[in-house]
């Protein structure tokens, strides 16, 4: 048997061919990584912040057209950091209007650092995922305080805030359109609807849309009209079809609402849509806007809301004063007395009014019990627990607060 002898070889050759052999492995090892699963799309896994590995984040991608298309970025924020909570709200959205959708799983309401995390969330996925330039923010309640404030000083594309608004000081120092999502039933309806009684406050970039619901994230549909807004007039699409798909559809659901007396919702989205020129094109949605406005109907049906709220803020007052004065008979009375509005008033916009005032009555006895808790306030505590518990009885917060109770009736 013969033996192999290597040719001998310099240092320099084997520099040189071991030069190669890694080149040939960095090579190798570009092409895996291009075809791991975040290149198969759609994509939907939960990821972490690479600098900062405790912040982590849901992202879903969706299938779309071109693979190698980088998308824009929509980063959601939850109110109780739930990522999961608004991925599974938004996924109809950007799975329409193709997006690269992120929800923090760290931020949440009273974060002090969320614009420090919003900044190293943005930054983390624009390095490791198909992003292009263009930053959308969206979040409910708290979430969508964080997202209007960020935006005041960060350049991002727009901002959808659900459940929760601001004042026009706020709005004007936006430098992007806004667009506020609020159901006639939530709490924070009040601080919207300066704006539904004189639209010329709103700043030219700020706008409202009206929907039915409560204190919650908006229902997919709705999230995939709002989106839709944004995604059509910044996009740069060759598709007339998809914009005049969407312009079709927004004209039902503005003829829906009118058909259905819903006129102060009809005006707000046929409001929105005339503001932009690609819509506009296709059909008059500013004559459109007119024609609602200026009919006895809608005066009549504002006429209504502004009676409605007198009666509303003198109750939420009344409440107020009385969370820590009345006993457990005068508040079991009053809760029965208001839920049976709210399950049985015949007038819908009394119904609509009632329906805040228990929303409100349970943020209020939220509010004042976080407050008493701090303190070690007991006596308080137990006053505003009892109210909670009339009003709210399967809240999971009622069940922390219980427990903190029960922790400082122990010290």
């Amino acid at each position: 048997m013969h033996s192999f002898k290597f040719p001998e070889m310099r240092a320099g050759h084997l520099i040189q061919i071991f030069s190669v052999f890694m080149f040939s492995c960095l090579i190798t090892s570009c092409h895996f990584k291009g075809k791991n699963e975040d290149q198969n799309y759609p994509l939907q896994k939960t990821d972490s912040c690479v600098q900062h590995p405790a912040h982590s984040y849901e992202i879903f991608i969706p299938e779309h057209k071109n693979p190698d298309q980088k998308l824009p970025l929509l980063v959601a924020v939850d109110a109780h950091g739930s990522g999961q909570t608004a991925v599974t709200h938004l996924k109809e959205a950007v799975t329409s209007f193709p997006a690269v959708l992120v929800a923090s799983n760290l931020i949440q309401n009273s974060d002090p650092n969320f614009i420090k995390e919003l900044d190293e969330l943005i930054a983390d996925v624009k390095k490791r995922y198909p992003v292009n330039d263009q930053v959308y923010l969206t979040g409910f309640s708290g979430g969508a305080r964080m997202v209007l404030g960020y935006a005041m000083n960060h350049p991002v594309n727009g901002v959808l805030a659900c459940g929760a608004f601001s004042g026009t000081d706020q709005l004007s120092a936006i430098k992007c359109s806004v667009m506020g999502l609020l159901g006639m039933t939530d709490f924070n309806f009040l601080e919207t609807v300066q704006y539904i009684f004189d639209p010329a406050k709103l700043p030219d970039n700020a706008h409202v849309e009206l929907i039915n619901g409560s204190h919650e994230w908006p229902d997919s549909s709705k999230l995939t009209n709002s989106w839709g807004w944004f995604w059509l007039q910044d996009q740069n699409i060759d598709e007339a079809t998809k914009v005049k798909l969407y312009v079709d559809e927004q004209k039902a659901r503005i003829d829906s609402l009118t058909d259905g007396g819903q006129y102060l919702q009809a005006a707000c989205i046929s409001r929105n849509m005339g503001f932009v020129e690609a819509f506009e094109k296709i059909f008059s949605f500013r004559e459109k806007t007119r024609e609602i406005t200026y009919s006895k109907d809608y005066s009549n049906q504002l006429s209504k809301l502004s009676d409605v709220l007198r009666f509303e803020v003198g109750k939420r007052q009344e409440y107020s004063q009385a969370l820590l004065e009345k006993d457990s008979t005068w508040w079991k009375k009053e809760i029965d007395d208001l839920n049976n509005h709210v399950d049985r008033e015949p007038d819908e916009m009394k119904q609509m009014a009632y329906a805040r005032l228990k929303s409100f009555l349970g943020i209020a006895c939220y509010s004042y019990a976080s407050r008493f808790v701090v303190q070690k306030n007991i006596a308080d505590l137990e006053q505003i627990l009892m109210v909670y518990r009339l009003a709210e009885p399967n809240n999971a917060d009622l069940k922390r607060f219980n427990k903190f109770l029960t922790e400082l009736r122990g010290q």
